[in-house]
């Protein structure tokens, strides 16, 4: 009885003055902006690290691990399998985008951009990037691509074919465009 004739404070509002109060108001020392030196920090946080330690040293994380994983329903394991699955298949999707792109001729340093940009747009995504890299031509590979097919020496039966003066001509050739 006594406590409620010289007010109690409920909900940061003094019965007795009807004057509302902060929780910053009611803690002087706080605020006071003290800053402190890395060894102090370093203290706390040790100290912080030795009494959490100290708390939970006798638990097995494997056997608490198991138990969180046994008390989930079942609707909540299907969730997650579901969720697991939906990102697989966005990975999947992703991945098919990329190489699209990448067949399309876009530079290799430029690929994730373009497909970041063409998945944004509305509409299929095959025509959305033929239509943005006829805008932009900037991130299509300019330099030629040559490929050299060299025939061997030696057929498929394993006997040796008698051009091997063509074929060492061929290889000479290829050696030398090489180091050019």
């Amino acid at each position: 009885m006594e406590e409620e004739e010289k007010g109690t404070v409920e909900g940061n509002v003094t019965e007795e003055t009807g004057k509302t109060g902060t929780q910053a108001s009611q803690n002087k020392d706080e605020g006071t902006g003290k800053t402190y030196t890395q060894e102090e920090y370093n203290a706390f946080e040790k100290k912080l690290k030795e009494k959490y330690e100290k708390k939970y040293s006798g638990i097995d994380i494997a056997k608490y691990k198991e138990w969180v994983e046994s008390q989930k329903t079942q609707e909540e394991k299907t969730a997650e399998k579901e969720l697991e699955y939906q990102k697989a298949i966005s990975e999947k999707e992703e991945i098919l985008k990329e190489n699209k792109v990448f067949k399309a001729g876009v530079k290799n340093d430029d690929v994730e951009f373009v497909t970041f940009k063409v998945s944004k747009m509305d509409g299929d995504f095959e025509e959305n990037l033929a239509k943005f890299l006829k805008e932009n031509p900037k991130y299509l590979n300019t330099e030629p691509q040559f490929i050299k097919k060299v025939s061997s020496s030696v057929s498929m039966a394993g006997k040796t074919v008698s051009n091997l003066s063509e074929t060492n001509q061929k290889m000479n050739d290829l050696i030398r465009s090489a180091r050019d």
